[in-house]
């Protein structure tokens, strides 16, 4: 029997503290060589965007996009392909095929919008665990969207916040984000007028826009141990994270081969020849499974790169399949396999 699970079931199987648990039980997994990871793929839609078309810093002549990402994971259980349109009228459709890597069988068919959202900000908080220096309070935070808020619930869960500076283009949001996240969480969350007053004696940095191009300048961050995760688009050709800032830092990225293809902050000086690839440091397997040290004795700024990978998808989605299957939720439904073949 095939589960199938909607957004809203999946509401309420774990809390954040669950979701970076699994993320790094999956990522630990990867780091010792058990599990396994295809890195996303772009299948381009060739066409003209129109008015109903939107999201994405697409290539010329391309309308929208399929992309799939894989992941394996067999310690955990679990195998499975996130496959996904964006661009489309339709807005973003993203499902996740969820198999049993014991017996074979096809476990589960999700949707994935809730769970990525608390699955990314698992990501970059298990990230911050490992590199962010210690003792720190202050995070600049670079938006005020819904991804922002599950940043901020992860992040507080690895470090002991005290102050969030919080930029976004939108003064009307941004105070409103920073009302409500303050009365949530108990902790100064303050509207920042600019990038330099976001980034002033901040521990942390987190950004998690959908911007082409840098969002803060790597001059204006302070001379100090700091931690920075830039977590928004994920193409080759844009960065929300500027070449000094990637040239001063120790760079993580969550898998190797996915980080060095596909995140413009890499991409943009490597072809550019200012970096090579030893200048990314390891990623997130190899540092939670202990392969390479977080923080060097001279380490000023670490800065670790994520657009989401089947690896997190997978270790997520196992858990939750447990998690659903412990308390009856869901609906249950059976291909017709086996089937005889005759003509």
């Amino acid at each position: 029997m095939v589960l199938l699970l909607h957004n809203h079931e999946i509401r309420g199987l774990m809390d954040v503290s669950d979701y970076m648990d699994a993320v790094e039980d999956g990522y630990r997994e990867l780091g010792a060589g058990a599990g396994a990871v295809y890195p996303r793929e772009n299948l381009w839609i060739k066409g003209d965007r129109n008015k109903s078309h939107g999201g994405g810093h697409l290539p010329a002549g391309s309308k929208a996009s399929f992309k799939f990402k894989v992941g394996l994971l067999p310690n955990l259980g679990g195998a499975g392909v996130n496959a996904y349109t964006a661009g489309l009228p339709q807005g973003l459709e993203t499902f996740l095929f969820l198999f049993d890597t014991e017996s074979g069988a096809l476990a589960a068919i999700m949707e994935v919008m809730y769970l990525s959202w608390l699955k990314t900000a698992a990501v970059s908080a298990l990230a911050t665990r490992h590199l962010a220096p210690p003792g720190s309070s202050v995070l600049a935070l670079f938006s005020t969207g819904r991804h922002a808020r599950s940043q901020l619930y992860a992040l507080t869960k690895v470090a002991d916040i005290q102050r969030v500076q919080a930029y976004s283009r939108n003064a009307l949001k941004r105070r409103a984000f920073c009302e409500k996240m303050s009365a949530e969480l108990g902790i100064d969350v303050l509207p920042a007028d600019s990038p330099q007053d976001a980034l002033r004696e901040a521990d942390i940095v987190t950004a998690i826009t959908t911007s082409a191009t840098p969002v803060f300048d790597g001059r204006d961050l302070p001379n100090r141990p700091l931690h920075i995760n830039g977590l928004g688009a994920h193409y080759p050709w844009v960065r929300e994270i500027d070449e000094y800032t990637v040239l001063h830092s120790r760079v993580f990225v969550d898998v190797m081969q996915q980080g060095i293809s596909e995140n413009g902050e890499i991409v943009i000086p490597l072809e550019a020849g200012v970096i090579d690839q030893s200048h990314v440091k390891g990623d997130l397997g190899a540092l939670v499974s202990g392969q390479v040290p977080a923080r060097l004795e001279d380490t000023n700024w670490t800065l670790f790169l994520s657009g989401g990978t089947g690896i997190d998808d997978i270790a997520v989605a196992t858990r939750l399949y447990e998690r659903a299957r412990e308390r009856g939720i869901g609906t249950e439904f059976q291909f017709s396999q086996p089937y005889e073949f005759e003509l």
